[in-house]
């Protein structure tokens, strides 16, 4: 009982923040300077732009109601209560949060404006929650129509928004908002991923033995091993998998070839690693 509480009172700082730092975002820089990277909140931003006596926020609270109604039973209790929540949060940050803009530099905008949503958006999703929008909006579409993938959806939607910016406000804000697009998904997958600290490795050999014995010893990482045949030569092989840190890579393929000259191995980003020796569940 006492873990769901702490579970819930993170979850809620999680979207507290995320909120916070994407209203930031948009007040800040991307509202200012007409730049409408996709979503409900560009949406908005267009119709505010043709209708300025509706606040950005009121209108992403009215696109949004209807999409909670279809979804919330979809969604769950939980996530979809964790979500409305968030969304109504964004939507006052966005018309009442006294934060005045930073800058009228459009380039300075796009790049921190998108590094600031793609963070607060990212803690949303991590305290198990979404401020609603366009993804939400692909949800459905798949559930209704299953052959539009959920991908194609967000980005058809996220598409259509961006070039409206381009017909509301002029061409080259449909261009920074396309580069505000990509800098807060990069941003928006290292905050959900992590920074990719740890390397995953499988190592092919015939002394696997030897290799996993090694590594035990001289780095102190646990080794899985996977017996495999080689297709081309028909012999049997064993495949070792082993997770280590950055700093450890050049250690381990040192004691992989120093005993096997011939082993064959790949090496693979982890961009989040739990467990004994590394982040464990819940931290």
């Amino acid at each position: 009982m006492r873990t769901k509480v702490s579970t819930e009172v993170l979850n809620a700082l999680k979207i507290a923040v995320g909120i916070f730092i994407g209203a930031l975002a948009y007040r800040m820089y991307l509202i200012p300077n007409d730049i409408a990277p996709g979503g409900f909140t560009g949406i908005a931003q267009i119709l505010n732009h043709v209708l300025p006596g509706i606040s950005i926020g009121s209108l992403v609270l009215i696109l949004n109601v209807p999409l909670f109604a279809f979804s919330m039973k979809a969604m769950g209790f939980r996530f979809g209560v964790r979500s409305l929540i968030a969304s109504i949060g964004l939507s006052l940050l966005l018309d009442y949060l006294p934060i005045p803009p930073v800058t009228d530099d459009v380039l300075l905008s796009t790049v921190f404006g998108g590094v600031f949503s793609g963070t607060g958006f990212g803690l949303v999703l991590r305290g198990s929650a979404t401020t609603g929008g366009s993804d939400m909006l692909a949800s459905i579409l798949h559930k209704r129509f299953p052959a539009l993938k959920i991908n194609v959806g967000l980005f058809a939607v996220d598409a259509m928004v961006i070039a409206a910016s381009g017909f509301v406000f002029d061409p080259s804000a449909a261009m920074y908002a396309l580069i505000c697009a990509f800098v807060l998904n990069v941003v928006l997958d290292f905050v959900l991923e992590g920074p990719g600290l740890a390397r995953s490795h499988l190592i092919i050999s015939t002394r696997g033995d030897e290799i996993a014995e090694r590594i035990i010893k001289e780095l102190g990482r646990g080794v899985t091993s996977l017996d495999a045949k080689g297709m081309y030569s028909g012999q049997d092989r064993t495949v070792l998998l082993c997770v280590v840190n950055r700093l450890e890579t050049i250690r381990l393929r040192n004691i992989v070839f120093s005993v096997d000259p011939k082993a064959f191995m790949i090496a693979n980003n982890a961009h989040e690693v739990l467990g004994e020796g590394f982040k464990m569940h819940g931290k």
